[in-house]
């Protein structure tokens, strides 16, 4: 499949500031509780780091869980675990952080898990957040980075096929028929 990157829809400034907002958005509402920080990989790498650095914390528990709901540029609907958090969550709360959130499936999944799990507090943080006024796929987030397009977007932990996720900024991407 060929495609042509668009316009930028967030600037690596732009991704600096909102970092910066989100990161102190975080300290403000967890600064009396211990912190497990689980990045939904592989997207929120990225995010996750720039994130952690920003808040300048040192009661951060880190952990990861790669789920799959995608293959190519479409959603299965259906949630798959491919890697499991090896941190046990009863009592704490807990942080999901994603890269984005468009139509909550992935979200809305791991928060009802962790509550199984017995997390105390499930908190969840997106880079960018895709999802249209009056949608909000059944799931609260409670920071969100940047309100972006309903577009295919790349970069900064986002991927089409594994490519771009590096980027430092975020694009739209448009896929051209072969």
């Amino acid at each position: 499949m060929e495609y042509k990157l668009q316009q930028t829809v967030l600037t690596p400034e732009d991704i600096q500031a909102m970092v910066q907002r989100v990161a102190s958005e975080i300290n403000a509402a967890t600064a009396d509780e211990e912190l497990v920080v689980v990045g939904v990989m592989k997207g929120a790498y990225i995010w996750m780091a720039d994130l952690l650095r920003a808040m300048d914390r040192h009661d951060v528990i880190m952990d990861y869980i790669d789920v799959s709901s995608y293959v190519g540029d479409h959603s299965t609907g259906h949630i798959t675990i491919q890697r499991d958090l090896k941190t046990d969550l009863a009592g704490k709360t807990v942080l999901i952080m994603d890269e984005v959130v468009d139509s909550g499936l992935t979200l809305r999944y791991l928060k009802a898990d962790f509550e199984q799990r017995g997390a105390k507090r499930v908190y969840i943080a997106v880079a960018t957040d895709k999802r249209q006024d009056g949608f909000n796929g059944d799931v609260d987030v409670d920071f969100v980075g940047a309100k972006v397009p309903n577009e295919f977007l790349v970069g900064y932990g986002m991927d089409y096929n594994e490519n771009f996720r590096n980027m430092d900024s975020v694009k739209i991407l448009e896929l051209l028929a072969d």
